[in-house]
């Protein structure tokens, strides 16, 4: 399957949402995931949130480019943390939420379809 770099960005961006102590935490998955089913609101809500975290990813680079030193990347990494996961939830979404649809579209390609095509429509032209 051929990936679009918009869904790339995002999840490339579901790093800024990670926060350290949720990566470390154990979760057991000895058995594969069905993907739910998501309404349509829902996965409208993560397209909106998706091209929110990827602004802030974006922003992200450019200012991390431009950091003095290894304390200053980090408080900027921090920072886009936060600004994603309020991105994602003024979108409607919990920062669960978010994960779970992006996990499924990568298991899932006609999720991934939609919320491509839909992302597709939704860009400035």
């Amino acid at each position: 399957m051929r990936h679009n770099p918009l869904i790339l960005a995002v999840a490339a961006a579901m790093l800024l949402l990670a926060s350290p102590p949720a990566m470390a935490q154990d979760q057991p998955q000895s058995q594969p995931m069905t993907p739910p089913d998501f309404s349509q609101q829902q996965i409208e809500a993560f397209v909106d949130a998706a091209t929110e975290v990827q602004r802030v990813q974006t922003e992200l680079d450019a200012k991390a480019q431009d950091a003095q030193n290894p304390e200053e990347v980090a408080q900027l990494q921090q920072q886009a943390q936060q600004d994603a996961s309020q991105a994602v939830e003024e979108s409607g979404l919990s920062v669960d939420e978010y994960a779970a649809i992006a996990q499924a579209a990568n298991q899932d390609p006609d999720l991934y379809a939609q919320i491509v095509d839909l992302m597709q429509q939704r860009a400035p032209q």
